[in-house]
């Protein structure tokens, strides 16, 4: 019968750059097969300024979500701010320059080179493998009667400890985690006075929820048992 376990890896919040490294590789795909066979009306200058504005646009959106903890009270106020500045950009004469800019995107010399694309997609491709491999050397896994901790290469270093009284849940400081689907699962074992955190864990919520599920089958089999 196949040991039940679950297994919890932390990464650090760069791994949120792997946005931004598949819309590179989209790009990379789009320039090099689809663009070259591609009869558009648009001049081929205002479509590379409009690819190098995407691009630049995730470059933001990851570097938003990596520097910045957003809780969902100071969403709805940045929410309202961009909504107050958006009305006074369209509708006043403050914002017709603002508005004539936006409508002439594609005059904008904005266009990166194909080599650009190619080198950052190399720069995020090693960042990406090595925070891969440093999930895989330390790790949490959880099984009916124990708790591991691994670190180490193939886990030669271990600490164990017993699942019983242990309490498991997941935080989410930040509102995007909800987006992503990832939370900070927070574990204690009060028999040992220990606790461990882990960060940035993705399906935490169906994660934790499988833990409680095979700990309360654990405890069942437990009282059940003569």
């Amino acid at each position: 019968m196949r040991k039940e376990k679950i297994i919890l890896r932390s990464y650090p919040k760069a791994i949120f750059l792997y946005p931004l490294f598949i819309v590179t590789g989209l790009i990379l795909i789009f320039e090099w097969i689809i663009n070259p066979n591609l009869n558009l009306d648009i001049p081929p200058e205002d479509l590379d300024n409009y690819i190098s504005i995407s691009w630049l646009t995730a470059l933001f959106f990851c570097f938003f979500i990596i520097s910045i903890q957003v809780k969902l009270s100071k969403l709805c106020l940045v929410i309202f701010a961009a909504i107050t500045i958006g009305v006074i950009l369209f509708f006043t004469p403050i914002g017709g320059s603002f508005v004539a800019l936006i409508t002439n995107v594609g005059n904008l010399e904005l266009a990166l080179p194909f080599d650009f694309y190619i080198a950052i997609l190399v720069i995020l491709a090693i960042i990406l493998f090595f925070i891969w491999v440093g999930a895989r050397i330390k790790y949490v896994r959880i099984e009916r009667n124990e708790i591991w901790c691994m670190s180490g290469m193939a886990g030669k270093t271990k600490e164990r400890f017993p699942t019983r009284s242990l309490e498991i849940n997941v935080e989410r400081p930040d509102f995007l985690e909800y987006l992503f689907g990832t939370g900070r699962v927070a574990i204690k074992i009060p028999s040992l006075n220990k606790f461990i955190q882990l960060d940035t864990v993705f399906r935490a919520g169906s994660k934790v929820r499988k833990i409680d599920a095979l700990l309360s089958a654990q405890k069942v089999d437990t009282e059940l048992s003569p």
